[in-house]
């Protein structure tokens, strides 16, 4: 008869209880360091800049350029939800080297409780970070020129894909355990980004570029977002059926991300190295 010299232990700590912790931790760092929030805005504050002003008139054509800046403001809302992605993934990984992630593991609580509750307070913080692009979007003449129910739906939707992203940065803090090869993943995230229409529409785009762009869960998160806030942008009848049904495919694509990235999540988190 064999015994396990390293059995699981027995959770005693109920995992709400234990994920608030860990949220309550997650929340005060960021309190006491306010610039991470800054460095989040920095991208897409720099690309509303670049592309609202500098480039605006040209991509605008005969149009007021102050309609592409309506435009491109959902487009930069994802944008924000996205460079959070990789904020999330660092304090993942910087937990695994410091020693908390093992210490966390040692304690009688469900593996599920720790993830869950750092998932939770990315999520509120990138909603902070939302909001104050938002504001920034406004000054530059940005509105919400849609029914309220719209508007609330497009305001879950943002939030419901920052919580899934915040899964997925969780995901690739802990399975990506050298810290170089970690940051490597922000290029290519922007490159995601840029295989889209966040900043232009996708009709005058290659075939296969197109193709790309229009099935990317960015390209349809941007077009369900321009439909809610009546910020323009309605994909022609030729267009690939997630950008034509842009908030029933944007919700899919969430679940799809939840769906994969949590269990995952939970199961690197909870392994034993």
């Amino acid at each position: 008869m064999t015994t396990d010299i390293h059995p699981e232990p027995t959770p005693s700590v109920g995992a709400a209880a234990a994920a608030r912790v860990v949220f309550e931790r997650t929340i005060a760092m960021y309190r006491h360091a306010p610039g991470l929030l800054a460095v989040t805005l920095a991208a897409p504050l720099g690309m509303v800049l670049l592309f609202g002003f500098v480039f605006g008139g040209a991509l605008a054509g005969d149009a007021d350029p102050s309609v592409y800046r309506s435009y491109l403001m959902p487009g930069v809302f994802v944008l924000v939800a996205a460079m959070g992605l990789t904020s999330t993934a660092s304090t993942a990984n910087a937990d695994l080297h410091s020693g908390l992630t093992d210490r966390f593991r040692a304690l009688p609580i469900s593996r599920a409780a720790v993830p869950t509750g750092l998932a939770l307070a990315e999520t509120v913080t990138g909603v902070v970070a939302l909001a104050a692009m938002m504001g920034i979007g406004y000054l530059v003449g940005w509105r919400m020129d849609a029914p309220i129910a719209d508007i609330v739906l497009a305001l879950v939707l943002l939030c419901a894909f920052r919580h899934a992203l915040s899964w997925l940065g969780i995901l690739l803090g802990v399975a990506i355990r050298d810290e170089r090869m970690l940051q490597q993943t922000a290029p290519m995230i922007f490159g995601l980004i840029m295989f889209s229409n966040v900043f232009t529409p996708t009709e005058a785009m290659p075939s296969v570029v197109r193709t790309i762009a229009e099935w990317n869960p960015v390209s349809v998160v941007v077009a369900a977002l321009r439909e809610l806030f009546g910020s323009g942008g309605v994909a022609g009848v030729d267009a690939a059926w997630p950008l034509r049904h842009p908030v029933a495919a944007a919700f899919g694509w969430i679940a799809l991300l939840l769906f994969v990235a949590v269990p995952v999540a939970v199961r690197q988190y909870g392994a034993r190295r």
